[in-house]
């Protein structure tokens, strides 16, 4: 059955879909496209005017003729498997989409849209069905078109901080924020209300030019209506009402196609109407409805003062008082009768500091029954009788508010990737940004063995990289960095590796075919000064496998490994199992990132599909004002470390993880212990402590070693100056030297008008040359240098214990380049600690050090009988110990504070940049 639209027409007056019927949902659930018309009883427009729709709400009618009554129409039409050719949504919706990265992620199923029942919540909130359980009315009763105009007053009020807050947030921010809602996209507000935050929005995608589709969704169709009128006209910016709740919503948002970009707005905190519990399943309902790089902006208040929160809902005009009994008078109009007498009630709030949210409720003032009479009942005296006892409470609304940790926790828990956090003045108020990325690395939950969720992630991004950023079969074959094997042999080293451990550990043949362990097995790590120089590594055939081969190896030894984990019993996992699994998931992640930095260095990677980065159009618009400020950042300012005064566990290197005692009887059924390479054993308490030192809050930037590079008489920049880092492009244009240098991504090319704040990528010689030069600068003989891995531990740790995860961390692919967390507002006492909070990283870039790359403990070190050439290999003193984490890093590595990396002094390929140290 088609769905048809029909709509009288009213001059001036938004478009306003209806879904409040669930037919719509239904439809939408079931159909991958359904056409929707609106019908107008005036002359249709031509299409270059139409408001574009959805492909499941087609219109040729222009914003301005279209009515805001909507019926829905039960004609028996047949639905079409076509879309209106001019729609956008429809051009959308027919085009081809780059593969399953762009669609819904193949384990979520669209969400359901619940039948929606308001007198039967209202009735069954007062009738709890546990005795003695407390009484309820839904929240909702509050918002009829009374409501709303008492809300949107208090929102006026000194008291409510909140509005003020965000607006304040918006009006200085907005032009950043909407940098991340890319052109010809699809915004929808969920709960818009009075739109007097969401114009400044607007306002600002005006100003930027973009395209954009703006859907305002609320329950009241008066104030929608109001709210919309009250927009004005944009050229750019196309708007429309959608009429219906959160759960009808999610159909249409569901609605658009894989290739129409969308962003949701859920301003106002509303998210705090909701339990935490609530605010999981809501997110990850309409986590279903995006597609990849789709964007959710959340205005969230946070845990505030509770004397401040409790005035804030109990301002002395009455007006929230008198917002709160309005739901009263509301219900009657609801349930079609006098049922409840608002002056046997009062308006009771409180703070709950324990659960952090606000409480309102009805407190009854006397004893007394409520009757329901039960509407076309057989029996015509049926009714519904519910006692309330004096001074009883009946709640109607909690406000919860949120910590930083809490929303950084919900936004990992529901896999949505932070770009961004704006905050107020007054860090009361916070407005993130999250966004659906291709996969997700969740926070490490201390379990040493990867679950078979973590590996599913990693496969996801293992195959965005070699399937679709690597193009086939034209890079299979190209080695961009002529010290590594081509992009092909890593796509079949990674599963070869995993193949040859798991055979090994079970006493298995080889997955056939069983000569790929001969080729693929271990790959090269040749000398810089001279390449002829290297460790042992597989035989390099004259002819590499064939792509298909290699693809359907890869899939044979994914399927082993499931197996194995789905079969206890004739898998029993022990912790030799396990430790050879965390080895093949950390291999394979560590190499997901040797992938990208050679990545970065071809001239043919493709960018990342469906990912859109902040930027990209001001690279386009030369003429940008705020080109040049975007790569500016204050001076890095320094930390002092006094590591006498701090606790013993933060002085201490390595861990305690040693893989000979596995097979002991009191370790061989202990899945519980972590584990680590062998070059992090044992765990070093006996080092002398470093002397007290001062240490950069922050890796030196491009803009920064430019300067550097200046000052050293580069003047005409080279690409094969030994000075210029390999993460640079130098294009000999006109323009200054500045303007000549370009940083490469996996986005291709980034002017340092763009990138000029990000940390330099370099290699250790470069950095300690900078070092050197900055010491010959200083007037108070101050001497520089890169931290030893003792002095950078000390501080990775030390911000580890003082300062929470707030999910801005740069690492495990939140951003695809090494930004510095440059989308965030003022720092908050909740982010302070041991002045830490300005410590970066890590992330971005791993940070050198000046140690050589050796045993923690020369005499207790045991070498790797699993893989026996992991770390020995290197102890040569021209590796030094790099730590931290890059932007490409897997989060179970990047949180591992034990984890240490290493790279040959000169290599100048490595995601690796640096911060000085200062001696006292």
């Amino acid at each position: 059955m088609a769905l048809s639209l029909g709509a009288v027409s009213v001059p001036m007056s938004p478009t306003i879909i209806d879904l409040r019927h669930s037919s719509f949902a239904a439809a939408t659930k079931t159909q991958d496209k359904v056409e929707h018309t609106i019908e107008s009883q005036k002359q249709t427009a031509r299409p270059q005017d139409a408001y574009p729709s959805p492909p499941s709400a087609t219109t040729e009618h222009s914003q301005t003729e279209v009515d805001v009554e909507l019926v829905l129409s039960s004609d028996d039409t047949e639905v079409s498997d076509s879309v209106d050719s001019d729609s956008m949504d429809g051009r959308a919706e027919n085009s081809s989409s780059d593969g399953s990265l762009t669609e819904h992620d193949d384990d979520e199923t669209p969400a359901e849209t619940p039948a929606f029942d308001l007198p039967q919540m209202i009735l069954s909130g007062l009738c709890p069905t546990v005795p003695g359980a407390p009484k309820t009315i839904p929240t909702m009763v509050l918002y009829n078109d009374r409501g709303l105009q008492l809300f949107d007053e208090i929102t006026y009020l000194d008291e409510y901080y909140l509005t003020q807050e965000e607006i304040e947030i918006l009006e200085r921010d907005c032009d950043k924020i909407v940098e991340h809602i890319p052109d010809n996209s699809v915004v929808v507000e969920l709960g818009a209300g009075s739109l007097r935050k969401t114009v400044l929005l607007l306002n600002a995608l005006e100003r930027r030019r973009k395209n954009i589709r703006y859907y305002a969704l609320d329950l009241m169709l008066d104030e929608l209506t109001k709210s919309l009128k009250s927009l004005g006209q944009f050229t750019n910016v196309k708007t429309a009402g959608l009429w219906g709740t959160y759960d009808e919503g999610l159909a249409f948002v569901s609605s658009f196609g894989v290739d129409v970009p969308k962003t949701l707005l859920w301003l106002g905190s509303s998210i705090g109407n909701l339990t935490r519990e609530e605010a999981r399943d809501f997110m990850a309902s309409y986590r279903k409805t995006l597609n990849v790089g789709d964007n959710w902006l959340i205005g969230v208040d946070r845990r505030n003062n509770a004397d401040e929160i409790t005035v804030a809902y109990n301002d002395s005009k009455g007006v929230t008082r008198e917002f709160i009994m309005n739901g009263l008078d509301h219900i009657n109009v609801i349930l079609g009768q006098d049922f409840i007498d608002r002056e046997k009630f009062r308006y009771f709030a409180r703070y709950n500091v324990e659960v952090g949210r606000h409480e309102a409720y009805y407190q009854v003032k006397e004893t007394h029954e409520l009757v329901y009479k039960v509407p076309n009942s057989l029996d015509s005296e049926e009714e519904i009788r519910i006692q309330l006892s004096k001074d009883e409470l009946i709640n109607v609304e909690y406000s919860y508010k949120w910590s930083l940790i809490e929303t950084a926790k919900l936004f990992d828990t529901t896999k949505m990737t932070k770009v961004g956090q704006w905050t107020s003045s007054s860090n009361r108020y916070d407005i993130h940004l999250v966004r659906k990325a291709p996969f997700y690395f969740q926070s490490s939950d201390g379990k040493p063995l990867p679950s078979q969720d973590e590996w599913r992630e990693l496969w996801k991004s293992s195959d965005m990289v070699t399937m679709d950023m690597i193009q086939h079969p034209s890079m299979l074959l190209e080695k961009p960095i002529a010290l590594r094997h081509p992009f092909l042999f890593y796509l079949g080293h990674i599963p070869v590796f995993l193949d040859t451990q798991l055979s090994r550990a079970l006493k298995e043949s080889f997955t056939e075919p069983s000569y790929f362990n001969v080729i693929f097995e271990r790959g090269i790590d040749p000398d810089v000064d001279d390449p002829t120089k290297c460790h042992s590594h597989s035989e390099v055939p004259e002819t590499w496998p064939e792509i298909e081969s290699i693809i359907e190896f890869r899939d044979r030894v994914r399927e082993r490994l499931f197996k194995v984990l789905d079969d206890p019993v004739k898998y029993p996992m022990s912790r030799r199992l396990a430790r050879v699994l965390f080895m093949a998931f950390e291999h394979e992640a560590m190499h997901l990132e040797t992938l990208m930095y050679m990545l970065v260095q071809s001239t043919n990677t493709k960018p990342p599909p469906s990912l859109h980065t902040s930027w990209s159009a001001r690279i386009q618009d030369n003429n940008d004002a705020t080109l040049s400020q975007s790569s500016q950042l204050s001076p890095a300012s320094w930390i002092s470390i006094d590591p006498s005064k701090l606790d013993k566990d933060i002085l201490t290197l390595g861990q305690n993880d040693i893989e000979s005692e596995d097979h002991l009887n009191s370790k061989i059924h202990d899945l519980d212990s972590s584990f680590g390479w062998d070059n992090e054993h044992p765990l070093v308490s006996t080092r002398p402590i470093p002397s007290t030192f001062k240490i950069q809050s922050r890796q030196v930037t491009n803009n920064e070693f430019l300067a550097y590079l200046q000052a050293t008489g580069y003047s005409n920049g080279k690409q094969d100056d030994s000075r210029t880092p390999a993460s640079w492009l130098i294009k000999n244009n006109e323009g200054s030297l500045a303007e000549q240098v370009f940083v490469k991504s996996v986005y291709g090319p980034v002017p340092l008008s763009i990138s000029g704040g990000w940390p330099v990528s370099c290699s250790n010689i470069q950095a300690a040359d900078y070092a050197t030069w900055l010491s010959q600068q200083s007037r108070q003989n101050e001497t520089f240098s890169l931290p030893t891995e003792h002095e950078l531990s000390i501080c990775f740790k030390l911000k580890h214990a003082t300062v929470p995860k707030l999910g801005m961390e740069n690492y495990g692919f939140r951003q695809w380049y090494p930004t510095l967390d440059d989308e965030r507002g003022p720092v908050s006492e909740e982010e302070t600690g041991l002045s830490m909070h300005s410590f970066s990283g890590p992330g971005g870039l791993w940070d050198w050090t000046c140690t050589p790359f050796a045993p923690l403990d020369t005499d207790a070190f045991q070498t790797s009988y699993l893989y026996p050439g992991y770390s020995t290999d290197f102890f040569d003193q021209k590796h030094y110990v790099v730590l931290g984490a890059s932007w490409a890093t897997h989060s179970r590595i990047a949180e591992r504070r034990s984890f240490r990396n290493w790279y040959q002094g000169n290599y100048p390929y490595v995601f690796s940049g640096f911060r000085l140290v200062q001696r006292c």
